[in-house]
């Protein structure tokens, strides 16, 4: 049963991105106060937006006390990665439901995350800090990462003992575990009073070694019945133990040898559409969950699926520099293309180090893998790049 709405007050926002935050607070009719750090883009305008208010948050997470903040608020929100804290300590300083404080550090802090599941017992990952927990010959190959992160930066890959010592004092100081081969997936999910419902498990493909960028990810992943049950139970296993009880969460998984283990989680949704591409294929919106696993006397929008699945591609242009894109006209009119999007800054792509270095993406909806393929074959050859001619 919905309060009276003299008695509910409004949302908070933590966050100008991703722009379906405010969108989907919107189309439920769930007004809000929209808080923006003065480092992030200005907010492009949303209905339902009663205020909008500056403050740090990313670098001064109490900063959000400061907001002069009406008696009652019914719930407060972030969908990005530098607002999920500043959200949940201020949801506990008004005693509203949130994602409890100490699950969202250890989701920030991928120590602090290694630790709670290794003392959980959901997996024996070996782990440790470089310069201060040397690793054993059999840990090796690693992966070295920093303790607070996000978006694959500073992901390097350490084949072995030697290569380890020659770069232990560059690399002092971050996060080392095992590296585990074997297909990444990740789950998304939405938390709430009724337990973890899964939303769908997406499949992903990176660059490899050494930066492990993400390349592309497909919905539903194609697997086998065991596979995607251990997949599930790793993800469910992994929220328990990090305390992870309301809201969406997105889990990377790989799978080794049948084995589930947990790369890393976070309380929020995945970035790189990937909550587009569940709500293509299942008709689910996880934006609209999260907020109504907060808010339950909410009424949801309908939704239906578009197809049976969906992707999300990268374009693979690397280390050259774009005088020109042409053909995202007729790119977007092919069948399945749900979207097909250039951010180019200053015209040159870098090799890829991280997530942000991408210069585009499409998402391509179709009823079969064999035929999704096929749509972002004729896609990705339909936008064609015009290098600028750099030599001196």
């Amino acid at each position: 049963m919905r309060p009276d709405d003299d008695a509910l007050g409004p949302a908070v926002l933590i966050g100008s991105r991703p722009a379906e935050g405010p969108a989907a607070l919107a189309q439920l009719g769930v007004p809000f106060i929209w808080v923006v750090d003065p480092d992030e883009a200005p907010p492009v305008a949303a209905d339902g937006a009663i205020d909008i208010v500056q403050v740090p948050f990313r670098s001064d997470p109490l900063s959000v006390f400061r907001i002069p903040l009406p008696d009652p608020v019914c719930a407060v929100f972030s969908f990005t990665e530098f607002g999920s804290l500043p959200a949940a300590l201020l949801s506990e300083a008004l005693r509203l439901p949130t994602v409890p404080v100490a699950a969202v550090v250890r989701t920030r802090n991928k120590l602090l995350m290694r630790r709670a599941l290794a003392n959980a017992r959901v997996d024996t990952l070996p782990f440790g800090i470089i310069g201060r927990d040397d690793p054993a010959p059999e840990d090796f190959p690693l992966i070295a990462k920093p303790v607070e992160g996000a978006g694959s930066k500073g992901i390097q890959f350490l084949p072995d003992l030697a290569g380890y010592r020659d770069r232990i004092t560059d690399l002092t100081g971050l996060l080392w575990e095992r590296y585990v081969t074997g297909p990444e997936f990740s789950v998304e999910a939405v938390s709430n009073a009724d337990g973890h419902h899964i939303l769908g498990i997406t499949a992903k493909t990176t660059t490899g070694r050494p930066h492990f960028v993400e390349t592309g990810h497909q919905t539903p992943a194609v697997l086998s019945p065991a596979d995607a049950e251990a997949i599930r139970g790793c993800a469910v296993r992994c929220l328990d133990a990090l305390g992870i009880s309301l809201g969406a969460s997105h889990t990377e998984v790989k799978l080794e040898n049948g084995l589930a283990v947990v790369i890393e989680t976070h309380t929020r949704a995945g970035g790189d559409r990937i909550p587009l591409l569940t709500r293509l294929v299942s008709g689910l919106d996880q934006y609209e969950l999260a907020i109504r696993s907060a808010l339950p006397w909410v009424r949801p929008s309908a939704h239906s699926p578009r197809y049976s699945h969906a992707a999300v591609h990268y374009f693979p242009w690397q280390d050259v520099t774009v005088e020109e894109v042409t053909g995202l006209d007729e790119c977007r009119a092919l069948d399945g293309v749900v979207e097909a999007e250039v951010e180019l800054s200053g015209g040159h792509v870098p090799t890829w180090r991280y997530s942000h270095e991408r210069p585009g993406h499409l998402v391509v909806g179709a009823d079969s893998p064999e035929e999704l393929g096929r749509r972002i074959t004729t896609a990705d050859a339909t936008v064609h790049v015009n290098l600028r001619d750099t030599t001196p």
